[in-house]
C-alpha cells in the first residue's frame, strides 16, 4: 500500500512539474494588444450576427430611412449585448496600453499640435455610457494622424474619437458608443 503511495504522490510530483509556465519570452504589450483585437473581432462577430435581422441600411437621399436604419441596428446591438459595461473591451491592462502609445505623441511641437487639434474640435455634452447613442448634431471630433498611427487598426465599422480627455469606440452605421476609456488624454 505504502509503495503505491508513493508511487501516486510521485506521478502527481512528476506531472506537476511538466505543467507548461507562462511564457517568459511573451512580449506583455503585444498580447495585451492582442486581447483588444480579440475583443474588437467579439463584438464585430455579435454586430455581424444581429446585423442580418435588422433592415438594411440602402443608399438613400432620405435621411428619415438611414436614421430608421441606423436605430434598428443599434437597439439590435444593445439587445445582444445587453450587459455591456465600460471596460469590457477597453480592458484595465488596454488602458495601460494605449496610455502609453498615446502619450510620446502628444509631447514635443508635434504633440502641442495634435492637443490643439483636440481641443478646438471637442464636443461637450457626449454622454460616456456604453450602448448610449452618440449625440445628433454633434461633431466628430478629428482624431490626430500621429494619435491613429500608434494605435491598433480598427475594422472599417468601428472608430476611435477622443471627446475632451477620453477615447471612445464608436461603431459608425449604428452610432453608438461600444466602449470608452476615461482619461486617455493627459
Amino acid at each position: 500500500m505504502r509503495a503505491a503511495l508513493a508511487f501516486i504522490v510521485l506521478a502527481t510530483t512528476s506531472v506537476a512539474a511538466q505543467a507548461p509556465k507562462p511564457d517568459q519570452n511573451v512580449n506583455p504589450t503585444a498580447a495585451t494588444l492582442q486581447d483588444f483585437k480579440a475583443r474588437v473581432d467579439q463584438y464585430m462577430s455579435v454586430r455581424k450576427k444581429v446585423k442580418g435581422n435588422a433592415p438594411p441600411l440602402k443608399q438613400t437621399p432620405d435621411p428619415a430611412e438611414i436614421r430608421v436604419a441606423t436605430e434598428a441596428l443599434a437597439t439590435a446591438i444593445r439587445e445582444a449585448r445587453p450587459d455591456a459595461r465600460q471596460g469590457d473591451i477597453f480592458t484595465p491592462d488596454v488602458q495601460m496600453v494605449f496610455r502609453h502609445l498615446l502619450s510620446p505623441e502628444l509631447k514635443g511641437e508635434d504633440g502641442q499640435h495634435a492637443k490643439k487639434v483636440l481641443k478646438d474640435d471637442a464636443p461637450t455634452g457626449v454622454p460616456l455610457k456604453v450602448n448610449a447613442k452618440y449625440p445628433d448634431g454633434k461633431s466628430f471630433p478629428t482624431v490626430p494622424s500621429n494619435l491613429l498611427l500608434n494605435l491598433p487598426k480598427l475594422p472599417p465599422e468601428v472608430e476611435y474619437r477622443i471627446i475632451g480627455k477620453n477615447l471612445i469606440l464608436r461603431d459608425t452605421g449604428a452610432d453608438l458608443i461600444v466602449d470608452f476609456m476615461l482619461n486617455a488624454i493627459k
